[in-house]
């Protein structure tokens, strides 16, 4: 009697070791199909916040804020958050999913929508493939430096130093704003952004992209 629980003992551990390691190897340094397959996923699961959230015209991206509504988070074997960015009046603006897969450095997946525009990043390791609205716009590196796709020449920079409250963002050699450092904001309202200059379309959108960059991926440093 004793060897046979001590059998089915046995096989229970291997059924969960199995299904364990099934899960590292599956989300470890994954395939680009393996991403897609997450990326419908996550956009499955924001699908019933969309339609909450609240259009925003170009002066109204200074009211952006640090506060989070509906975000869960699960740090197991791999890392997944959702929640929605809220406007300082408490408004739902900018809805994501994140995915961090296993791996040695920073694997992984961060998807956002606002009513107008979608964003798409794939982080790995030192740096990040941005798409906006399915165009790919371009590449930004761990220096914080973003290149264009198609010119691949340096068209903005977000300063990354980790200690300071503000992260001036510079296009095509002009400072348009800074993101707020979440790790460093007021824990009363924060703004996410500030000193927003006048800007063009373009301009906001990759500013907002960057932005929302920024605000969630300092979340899981």
């Amino acid at each position: 009697m004793g060897s046979i629980i001590a059998l089915a003992g046995v096989a229970i551990f291997a059924v969960f070791a199995i299904s364990v390691l099934s899960k590292i190897f599956g989300n470890f340094s994954p395939r680009r199909g393996k991403v897609q397959n997450d990326l419908k996923k996550i956009k499955t699961e924001l699908q019933p916040w969309l339609t909450d959230l609240v259009p925003f015209e170009e002066k109204d991206i200074e009211l952006l804020s640090l506060n989070q509504i509906k975000n869960t988070s699960k740090k197991g074997i791999v890392k997944t958050a959702k929640g929605i960015f809220t406007s300082i009046y408490h408004e739902p603006m900018v809805a994501y999913g994140y995915k961090k897969y296993v791996a040695s450095g920073t694997n992984a997946l961060l998807y956002a929508k606002t009513t107008d525009h979608e964003f798409i990043y794939r982080i790995n390791n030192d740096e990040v493939e941005i798409v906006i609205d399915d165009h790919l716009a371009g590449i930004m590196k761990k220096d914080g430096k973003f290149y264009g796709a198609k010119s691949n020449k340096l068209l903005a920079q977000v300063n990354q130093g980790s200690e300071d409250l503000l992260l001036p963002v510079i296009v095509k050699g002009k400072e348009i704003g800074s993101i707020v450092n979440p790790a460093k904001a007021s824990k009363t309202n924060p703004r996410a952004l500030e000193y927003v200059g006048n800007l063009d379309k373009d301009e906001e959108t990759l500013f907002l992209s960057f932005a929302v960059l920024e605000m969630v991926q300092r979340n899981f440093k």
